[in-house]
């Protein structure tokens, strides 16, 4: 599902001219956004050319570029179009800070950044250390149905002769490297190495277009990333090296609706296991994610009403519509009716700006939403014969657990399947981390990445598959 000040690292340095104090260095902001997230900007000078580039610490994302930096009379400006971000600040030389906003989309949050020698990564007590007791591997493998698309992992093998089952890791929504990082966590880098130190061979790889992985991301939907989780298979299929028994696909949120997808064009799948995966609709899943996550923001029901009907309006406006011209203007024309009718407490609630028609516009109008929305993962799963493992959080606000597992436990009955096995695990998140709500607002301030239970569960149903 959608996350916050998700990175995508396609745009090149372009540098200006500026005039002034010099700024060159680190400078460190934490913007508030239902929790603290540090934005590194990394400024350096050449003649009087600037340039930059930006870190997001917490999900672990470095080196992200900016299109432009300029700084003149003691004014910053730095333009981020990758993610659709922008600074501006004033430079204050009494206390060596710049004081600004950052602005995202349509959102603008107050930020004032800080002048330090280094920012400390964050460590997670999950995280593993090396040396680790089992053997890594540096691969790259190639998608043959798409055009340029070579995959960057990471193959983790256990010590010992095997047979080994051996599992392919897909992530979630957004863009993604091999850990999925967000926040902080590295949730898949604690799950290889659990099941890898418990005897599964395991392959996680860079979405593509991310990170060391080539193709495009942007154009992509979840039937594009079944190929690339059927190509990861394929690869393991062909390491003649490797005592491999079966290969599975586990697939974390939007990856639990690829693994069955996948599994269905590739008979090299032996079992899937879904990690939060989605049973309905995505429309339905949309509609009740935010609906649940408004709800435990605290919102009122005035306000509930008024979000949920402009959801459902953009959400026929995509599923009706086949041309994204057309789906950008019906949206922007959904947001002048429904802001023109919002009374002033609403406007100030949910901090609207009736000035600006193109809020949800970026993330509405695109391939991928329109796929995800009108793709139904019954008829798939109503036809799935392997072994499936489907678990959820009984707290997971963003893929909501009965709805869901009970519509995956209906389809695999309707399938005839025989092997299969359906587990609501109390108290976890999406992220799958113990929780009090379940509200995605605490994902970066829970120390636990990953709940051990958890992986334990995926861990022996997986050594059950002979």
């Amino acid at each position: 599902m959608k996350k916050i000040l998700l990175f995508s690292l396609i745009f090149i340095c372009i540098i200006h001219i500026g005039f002034g104090q010099d700024i060159n260095g680190k400078w460190l902001g934490k913007l508030n956004v239902g929790m603290e997230l540090q934005i590194v900007f990394n400024i350096t000078s050449a003649e009087g050319l600037y340039s930059s580039t930006l870190d997001s610490p917490d999900q672990n994302a470095y080196g992200i570029p900016t299109a432009s930096t300029t700084f003149v009379n003691n004014e910053l400006a730095i333009q981020i179009p990758a993610i659709q971000g922008a600074f501006y600040g004033i430079y204050n030389a009494a206390n060596n800070t710049i004081e600004g906003n950052w602005t995202q989309g349509s959102g603008s949050l107050p930020l004032v950044l800080n002048k330090v020698t280094s920012v400390e990564p964050i460590k997670r007590k999950q995280d593993p250390v090396k040396p680790y007791p089992y053997k890594e591997e540096e691969i790259t493998f190639e998608n043959k149905n798409a055009d340029s698309v070579f995959l960057s992992g990471t193959l983790t093998i256990p010590e010992g002769k095997g047979p080994f089952n051996a599992v392919v890791l897909v992530t979630g929504s957004g863009p993604q490297n091999r850990n999925e990082n967000l926040l902080g966590h590295s949730p898949f880098l604690v799950l290889s190495d659990y099941l890898t130190r418990n005897g599964i061979i395991v392959l996680r790889y860079d979405d593509r277009g991310i990170s060391k992985s080539t193709g495009d991301f942007g154009t992509a939907t979840s039937k594009d990333f079944a190929d690339d989780a059927n190509a990861a298979v394929n690869y393991l299929k062909s390491r003649k090296d490797l005592n491999i028994k079966n290969i599975g696909i586990a697939g974390h949120s939007e990856g639990g609706l690829i693994a069955p997808l996948a599994a269905s064009q590739n008979k090299n799948v032996d079992f899937a296991v879904l990690i939060a995966g989605t049973g309905i609709p995505g429309d339905s899943v949309l509609c009740l994610q935010g609906s649940l996550i408004e709800k435990a923001s605290g919102y009122s029901e005035d306000a509930l009403a008024f979000l949920n009907n402009w959801r459902r309006d953009i959400i026929h406006v995509v599923e009706t519509e086949s041309d994204m011209d057309v789906i950008t203007s019906k949206i922007i024309a959904i947001n002048k009716k429904i802001s023109s009718n919002a009374s002033e407490d609403l406007i100030e609630e949910l901090q609207l700006n009736p000035d600006d028609s193109t809020a949800g516009v970026d993330f509405f109008a695109s391939a991928w939403m329109k796929y995800f929305l009108t793709y139904d993962p019954r008829p798939i799963l109503e036809k799935t014969k392997i072994p499936v493992l489907a678990i959820n959080g009984t707290l997971d606000l963003q893929v909501p657990y009965r709805e869901n597992l009970d519509a995956i436990e209906n389809a695999l009955k309707i399938a005839g399947n025989k092997n299969y096995k359906i587990v609501a695990l109390e108290n976890l998140n999406h992220l799958f981390q113990t929780t009090a709500t379940g509200s995605p607002s605490e994902y970066g301030m829970l120390e636990e990445t990953f709940n051990e239970n958890a992986m334990k569960v995926i861990a022996v149903w997986v050594l059950t598959i002979n």
